[in-house]
């Protein structure tokens, strides 16, 4: 029995392979989802895994199944991919984030759809298919206990075809519940964490020489466990980067310890500056754009590299949010940034309330990429918002501002994070309109 896993992209219909390659070798890293859907599929079923980014679909491995990971900008292109496999008379699965916040409408283009995460239901799915007793739906009832999981199948990846080829996950979920964010949807607010000892006896049998990246949704996510973590993997001497929320900057013990644990970089997750999370907590100032001007100054300070990521178009915003969040940027000295339009992916919080206020305006899933708009702003028209972002992105990486990003950047971090800098600032400066968007 053959298995094909798949991982489409938005763009396979619009630039060739080799650009894909080449945006996805500047910025990318490989997703673990398929990997360890794999893991959990026996030993005795041949499975193969495609990341569409890196990797043409091909006609030279011929499934018995096919099973498409979907996401809301990818779905009406998995949905045609599927359509293709079940008319020459092979069965396909979908799941993925977008399949199980809209299992109705993914359900109308699959033999089987599989809801929440795989861990517990792709092994009884498979043994249905193996008897001719495939179910429509499989739905996972719990969350999937981190531990129990097995590792993702690594020798099934492409590793030279990205920047960070080496993920790990420590932990998933974020406390805080935004709005917008589709994987607290999937998943809620609770937070998992596997034990330490694990995740570090993971990262020792990662190749030498690369850096690790945290696929974790916060690293920050739980104060104890961060600091935890942070301990175990000071002595394995290995460069990491993760994601997370602001607050770890006024952490100083926190933050010292992911210095000396080996961090290099943080993305960070400021969201907007007209909304923001338990702001008394944070010491300070009380204004939101000085305590974000200082909580990338304060991450910079301790010897790591910022990506700050501003969203827009939220309520609060109006067309001074731009130049506003730039100055943020700038004046806190950024490495890196991520501006984008403010998604609302179907199946969201956000989805639900702005389509009962009539203000979702767009109904091609494959749009829902920034910078496209798809909803009618509360507080600017549809093409501020637009316009704005693209503003912004153009100011960011404008040629004068990477270099001086990049020489900033040299004189802090030292020359090898310079030159990064750099690189990752070029990458993006080409990738302008490329698409991205606010998880999901």
């Amino acid at each position: 029995m053959r298995v094909l896993l798949i991982d489409p992209v938005t763009t396979a219909r619009t630039l060739q392979v080799e650009t894909r390659r080449k945006l996805r070798r500047g910025i990318g890293y490989p997703g673990l989802g398929l990997f360890t859907v794999a893991a959990l599929t026996p030993p005795d079923i041949e499975v193969k895994v495609i990341d569409e980014s890196v990797e043409e679909i091909g006609d030279g491995f011929i499934p018995d199944l096919v099973g498409i990971s979907v996401q809301t900008p990818t779905a009406p292109y998995a949905y045609e991919l599927s359509a293709r496999y079940r008319s020459a008379g092979i069965p396909v699965v979908l799941g993925g984030i977008h399949a199980s916040l809209n299992p109705n409408e993914a359900a109308e283009h699959a033999d089987a759809i599989v809801v929440g995460e795989a861990e517990l239901t792709w092994p009884t799915l498979l043994d249905d298919f193996r008897r001719g007793k495939l179910q429509r739906s499989y739905c996972a009832k719990e969350l999937a206990d981190l531990d129990a999981s097995p590792l993702p199948r690594r020798d099934l990846m492409r590793p030279d075809e990205y920047q960070i080829p080496c993920v790990v996950q420590a932990s998933k979920g974020c406390p805080f519940g935004c709005e917008f964010c589709a994987l607290h949807a999937y998943v809620g607010y609770r937070t998992r964490f596997r034990r330490t000892d694990r995740v570090i006896e993971e990262i020792r049998a990662l190749p030498d020489g690369n850096a690790v990246l945290f696929a974790d949704d916060n690293i920050y996510a739980n104060k104890r466990f961060a600091r935890q973590l942070f301990r175990a993997l000071a002595p394995l001497k290995r460069s990491w980067v993760a994601e997370s929320t602001w607050h770890i900057a006024f952490d100083d013990e926190t933050l010292t310890l992911a210095r000396d644990a080996g961090c290099v970089g943080l993305f960070v997750g400021f969201d907007s500056i007209n909304q923001q999370h338990a702001m008394s907590k944070v010491p300070g100032p009380d204004d939101p754009e000085e305590v974000y001007v200082q909580a990338i100054r304060n991450i910079i300070k301790k010897g790591m590299a910022c990506v700050a990521a501003f969203v827009f178009g939220l309520d609060g915003d109006d067309t001074t949010v731009f130049e506003r969040s730039f100055n943020v940027a700038r004046s806190g000295g950024a490495n890196l940034v991520n501006f984008s339009v403010l998604i609302p992916y179907p199946g969201t919080p956000l989805f639900k309330r702005l389509e009962q206020e009539g203000r979702i305006t767009e109904w091609d899933w494959s749009r829902y990429i920034s910078p496209n708009v798809c909803f009618e702003p509360k507080r600017m028209s549809a093409a501020d918002l637009y316009e704005g972002t693209l503003w912004a992105q153009k100011e960011f990486f404008s040629l004068r501002h990477v270099i001086k990003t990049a020489v900033r950047t040299s004189r802090q971090l030292g020359w090898g994070m310079g030159l990064l800098a750099l690189r990752l600032n070029l990458a993006q400066r080409s990738n302008w309109g490329r698409g991205s968007g606010n998880g999901g």
